[in-house]
């Protein structure tokens, strides 16, 4: 990571809690760390290096901080600044434990044939780093997803899952790049802070892009015992679906940011009831990007309405599936309240919400047999029943629904995760045969934590409908209004995670 990309949190010299196992922080200063996003600052790497290590470790010496020759020019002298001895892990070499490891990968692979060229020895790399941690001391690696002629490679996502076989993974960080140092915001009409990238297309983008602007802090634990390093574990990339050659020649859209902030306005009462809902003007930004006016939008899961509704003041069909009863009520509802209110709104067939389950057939019989634009969020496994959750807490005592249904189709009750990735797959991948040729679906989700266990449903998801679609550039919709709770305070690394990731796939012509 260039000087430039390196959080700011001015961590300042307060009294320590002495019962603060995990770092020298204040309460406070450890509690604004936790937000699972930032904004790249010159302060980032020192943040990091002072969340994760005491000044002195528990034999009372100065913590011994991991790093790979690549890297020592820039983080050993910033260690010893901070009073930490930096250790340059080499393979074969068998000294002291470390306390903690920081790998900046983020310019190691510009490109997808740099990686396949050093994965596996990378990999080896990391292991060996890996035998010399302390058990629960932690791992941090700084990477990149990159670009192949439109198509997202994932680098950080398998570089995530690889590493995962022998360490712990445990919660990410987004860092976000900004020239300003200033968030780009999504206000209410669609539009980002900048006011022109979101403006509506004239022609299909045949070439969507970012502009990859963020990097991946990926965060593993040593446990107790480390496994060995498999002999096929090196990252692969599996068959991903590829762009036509004429495609990769034309660029038709200019490159967005990978990260937003939504400023979006108070919810409806009735919206209120629905316990997982996003913006109507993320969706308004997202219409503008893969859609034309009058063309037809469906949302397979659309809850109260939102993307149904967004589509419409867009002057675009909307179409949707809910399976809660109460929620299409609310969504039909809100349809017909705006309807009312415009004087060329056209009432059928331009939108249509069906009670039903977006895995059954005969919930599309009166749908039209193809969309040009998807766009839904899944339930997150079934997260919204984790008990304690603070969110639930507070949903539970202003009498509001905790989640989705009781309905056993309902893929929020599902107990098994691979159970609910396969059934979720399966509906994506049957809705994308009612997908037009050339045209977009974006899915908004989060990786999921279950009693300490990260499942990355993104990535999985992700890269299990990359079979029969193009993988585009993810972006992130980043929260910025939800109050911080101190996880893990004193013990454990516990973020809270208030990005989403926006998944962009296409389908092949």
């Amino acid at each position: 990571m260039s000087d430039e990309h390196k959080h700011s949190t001015n961590f300042s010299k307060a009294q320590v809690d002495p019962k603060n196992r995990m770092n020298d922080l204040t309460s406070r200063e450890w509690l604004t760390f936790q937000k699972s996003w930032f904004v790249l600052a010159p302060q980032t790497l020192k943040d990091f290096i002072l969340f994760f290590t005491k000044r002195q470790n528990a034999e009372g010496r100065a913590s011994r901080i991991g790093i790979v020759r690549e890297n020592a020019e820039a983080l050993a002298p910033l260690i010893r600044a901070l009073n930490r001895d930096a250790v340059i892990v080499e393979i074969g070499e068998e000294e002291a434990q470390l306390d903690y490891g920081l790998i900046d990968l983020s310019e190691q692979f510009p490109n997808e044939d740099s990686f396949a060229q050093t994965n596996e020895a990378w990999l080896a790399r990391i292991h060996h780093f890996a035998r010399r941690l302390k058990p629960q001391a932690y791992l941090t690696i700084f990477t990149r997803n990159r670009d192949a002629a439109g198509r997202l490679v994932p680098i950080a996502w398998q570089i995530g899952r690889s590493v995962s076989e022998f360490l712990s993974i445990k919660d990410e960080k987004i860092g976000c790049e900004s020239e300003a140092g200033t968030l780009n915001t999504i206000g209410s009409t669609g539009k980002l802070s900048s006011g022109s990238l979101s403006s509506p297309i004239t022609q299909q983008p045949e070439t969507w892009t970012t502009k990859q602007d963020v990097i991946y802090c990926l965060n593993f634990r040593r446990e107790e015992e480390l496994a060995s390093l498999a002999p096929n574990l090196s990252p692969s990339f599996g068959a991903q679906a590829s762009l036509p050659a004429a495609v990769k020649m034309t660029a038709l859209h200019p490159a967005q940011p990978s990260w937003f902030v939504p400023k979006p306005p108070p919810r409806e009462k009735g919206v209120l009831l629905h316990p997982a809902k996003f913006p109507e003007s993320l969706v308004i930004y997202f219409l503008n990007q893969f859609s034309r006016e009058g063309e037809r939008v469906f949302d397979p899961m659309a809850g109260t309405g939102s993307t149904l509704l967004a589509a419409l003041s867009q002057n675009r069909a909307a179409y949707g599936i809910e399976l809660n009863p109460q929620f299409q009520q609310i969504a039909k509802q809100r349809i017909e309240k705006f309807a009312t209110n415009q004087l060329t709104f056209i009432a059928a067939p331009q939108w249509q919400i069906v009670n039903g389950d977006a895995s059954a057939a005969q919930s599309y019989e009166n749908l039209p047999e193809k969309f040009d634009y998807v766009l839904t969020s899944p339930p997150y496994w079934d997260m919204l029943r984790m008990k304690g959750a603070e969110t639930q807490q507070k949903r539970k005592a202003a009498g509001l629904l905790q989640f989705y249904s009781e309905d056993a189709r309902d893929l929020g009750n599902y107990d098994d995760y691979e159970d609910f990735l396969r059934t979720l797959v399966e509906i994506y991948e049957r809705l994308a045969e009612r997908l037009a040729a050339g045209r977009y679906m974006t899915i908004i989700v989060k990786n999921v934590k279950k009693k300490g266990k990260i499942y990355p449903l993104a990535w999985d998801l992700a890269l299990a409908l990359s079979r029969n679609l193009i993988l585009c550039h993810e972006q992130f919709w980043c929260q910025d209004d939800l109050k911080l709770a101190p996880f893990g305070y004193r013990y454990a690394w516990v973020s809270n995670t208030f990005h989403h990731y926006c998944l962009h796939l296409r389908k092949e012509e």
